[in-house]
């Protein structure tokens, strides 16, 4: 083990606020890391930044009309105000768009072209005949040819985390428009990735300490053989080629934004005044990536192979890639809105809180779900109800009885305590080590539950009464049990525990070290004690869906699609399109004139050429489709319970899916329900529920 170390996080897309499943996938288990290895007393950089010319970027300027570069700016202030908000502090936050990072990648590049490593060749990309334009493969939608994910893009299914080819996914579409995609012939230039697959095998077969997801992906897909992989695309946002002919095209986003991390480093010795500290760090320590498990692929499989094609770059050290965090079911997804951001959690509860929890259910091994609920009765009854109160007894107690904390003659039951804490120490930093963080911070709660009953066995309440000298080294023993917790509460609740340590030591918490664990010490109490207050979440119940009562005035069979019908739906002040699966279940003339249910803030979308503009709802079962029907008059509200529409915001079909539509039996009939916070309730037009047309199957879902 070397004394330094270098700590990678994922580099952000910076085209949306960042929600919390990016905190758990990524940031906080970097921040924790970083801050072990601090007081452990190696030396670490802590690098990580924006990635500035990835295609979602792009896309999303088109969409706002307006420049990439605004997108970038926008997001990057507002990423560093998160970081800082929850107590992540990278020692350099920077930008692919600077000049260094630009230089370097083609530097980089240039080298692997005179080593052989790249190669010029023609190939079919995907092309939107309306847009007249090569579609990047970020830019084209469809279903995941593996797991059958709806919404999988041409790079990446963010639900199995596979790599896609935009050809492989099942009806591509061009995410501009909403049409078909096509293919058309063009020049890229690849990466011959193949030359080095029994090198990727061998090293990714040596990683044993290494979590199994990790490394049992990659080694999947180098066995299913492992394709080159072109890493140019037609675009004019990204890093220039300097080949000539190749003015049109720029490098692809995933390349050169894993060169990011050397690039940033190399910026952090500019900006301290040592052009060359990164090098002292990269190649005499070690490097430590965090990242969700949709980044896997490229942290095991492309930068070890960019590295070693180059020859002049250390292979990473630990890949460590978590599993997703989902909210109510739904992977985490700031692009379809699923989940909180940062900033809307941070409006409910206190960064310690929010740090705390999300450490406590790290997706390590397997996807973690999200819940305000479970956040406030962890908080509340482990670290305020047992740490939090446990300081505060021990200080108050001293300061009420004027006790100076002093260690005397140790009894069995406080050198007990003591060899168990340095056990607790020994075994944490272990895990700490194997960034095993979720099962160091259990570790930790055990250590508090011991030192709490041993201070209620000590009954100083009691002993006080007789023997003043034996309750102050009582006091000390169970204080510097305390600061054991405290120092290795640090790294995931570093505010809490700097006002925990004040508490017993009456100073900041700075540049200390899990070796003054060893030292005998002082303690000062502080006047206050109060370290950390019980949460309470007020979780209003929200209805994001604007759900209205329509009438099919016109049906026909949709002219591009054979399973598809077009419908104009009256809407009581206007009318709309839709298009909808209805053809095998419902001939025109029984839908002409019929109520529907629409969710009308859904996202419009081209299906087949014909703009969709909102989405009907229907229960689906074996036996085929139902709608949902009323006798109400067309633009009736439509009511979750009691509970009406709250936004404006235009929803993605992934959110839709959060609130859990199915069918259920109630008085004898079959009514329609959705979950809205943590309860089920009936739809209701007018407060009367809704029909269901026919005769469906309970817990039928309803789509």
């Amino acid at each position: 083990m070397t004394n330094k170390v270098v700590i990678n996080c994922a580099l952000p897309y910076a085209n949306s606020p960042l929600h919390i499943g990016h905190m758990a996938g990524a940031y906080i288990p970097g921040d924790i890391f970083h801050r072990f290895i601090a007081l452990s007393g190696r030396e670490s950089i802590f690098i990580c930044g924006t990635d500035e010319y990835g295609t979602p970027i792009a896309l999303k300027a088109e969409k706002e009309k307006t420049s990439p570069e605004v997108i970038a700016n926008t997001y990057y202030n507002e990423f560093l105000n998160t970081f800082e908000s929850l107590d992540i502090k990278f020692d350099y936050f920077g930008r692919t768009t600077s000049k260094v990072h630009e230089d370097f990648v083609q530097d980089f590049f240039q080298d692997l072209q005179e080593k052989g490593f790249l190669e010029k060749r023609q190939m079919e990309s995907a092309y939107c005949p309306r847009e007249k334009r090569f579609l990047p493969d970020r830019y084209v939608n469809g279903n995941c040819p593996r797991c059958g994910y709806e919404f999988a893009r041409g790079d990446q299914c963010d639900e199995c985390g596979r790599t896609n080819d935009p050809k492989d996914l099942i009806n591509p579409t061009c995410a501009i428009c909403g049409g078909p995609a096509e293919f058309r012939e063009t020049t890229h230039i690849f990466f011959k990735i193949s030359e080095l697959s029994d090198f990727l095998k061998e090293w990714l077969e040596s990683k044993k300490d290494w979590r199994a997801n990790v490394t049992a992906f990659p080694l999947n897909i180098i066995e299913g053989g492992l394709r080159d992989r072109s890493i140019t695309r037609d675009m004019d946002w990204g890093v220039k080629l300097r080949e000539k002919g190749m003015e049109g095209k720029r490098i692809y986003v995933w390349f050169e934004a894993l060169l990011g991390y050397l690039s940033n480093a190399i910026e952090y010795s500019e900006m301290k005044g040592e052009r060359d500290l990164w090098k002292g760090y990269y190649d005499d320590g070690e490097t430590y990536y965090f990242m969700g498990k949709d980044n896997i692929f490229f942290h095991t499989l492309f930068l070890p192979a960019m590295h070693k094609a180059s020859g002049k770059y250390p292979l990473p050290y630990r890949v460590t890639g978590n599993e997703y965090l989902r909210f109510k079911g739904q992977k985490f997804s700031k692009s379809r809105g699923i989940g909180f951001t940062v900033d809307e959690v941070l409006q409910m509860v206190d960064k310690d809180s929010l740090r705390y929890y999300i450490s406590s259910i790290l997706p390590e091994s397997s996807d973690s779900d999200f819940s305000l609920e479970e956040m406030k009765e962890k908080v509340n009854s482990e670290l305020s109800g047992k740490f939090g109160n446990l300081v505060n007894r021990i200080v108050t107690f001293s300061k009420n009885k004027g006790l100076m904390p002093i260690k005397g003659e140790s009894d069995h039951s406080d050198i007990e305590l003591m060899v168990h804490m340095d056990k607790f120490r020994e075994n944490y930093s272990s895990l700490m080590a194997s960034v095993e963080f979720r099962k160091a911070l259990g570790l930790w709660l055990e250590n508090v539950k011991i030192v709490n009953s041993y201070f209620n066995d000590s009954k100083p309440w009691d002993l006080v009464k007789t023997d003043k000298k034996a309750t102050e080294s009582k006091m000390w023993h169970a204080l510097k049990a305390v600061e054991y917790l405290t120092i290795t509460l640090y790294p995931f609740v570093p505010s809490g525990a700097g006002r925990a340590w004040e508490a017993i030591h009456g100073y900041a918490l700075d540049g200390i070290s899990l070796s003054h664990l060893a030292e005998t010490c002082e303690f000062k109490t502080a006047d206050t004690a109060i370290i950390f207050k019980k949460i309470e979440i007020q979780e209003e119940p929200e209805n994001q869906m604007n759900l209205v009562v329509g009438k099919i005035v016109f049906a026909e069979n949709h002219p591009n699609a054979d399973s598809l019908l077009h419908l104009k739906v009256n809407l009581g002040d206007h009318e709309i399109d839709l298009v909808a699966g209805l053809r095998k279940y419902y001939s025109l003339e029984n839908l002409e004139g019929k109520k529907i249910i629409v969710v009308k803030n859904l996202k419009h979308s081209k299906i087949r050429g014909i703009e969709s503009q909102g989405m009907l709802l229907a229960a689906q079962d074996s036996k085929g489709a139902h709608l949902l029907t009323t006798d109400e008059k067309e633009g009736t509200e439509v009511t979750v319970g009691d509970i009406a529409c709250s936004t404006n915001t235009k929803l993605d079909l992934d959110v839709l899916k959060t609130y859990e539509l199915r069918v259920d039996e109630y008085d004898g009939q079959m009514v329609p329900t959705a979950v809205i916070g943590r309860k089920r309730l009936h739809l209701k037009a007018n407060g009367k529920m809704l029909r269901i047309d026919g005769d469906v199957e309970q817990k039928a879902p309803i789509k």
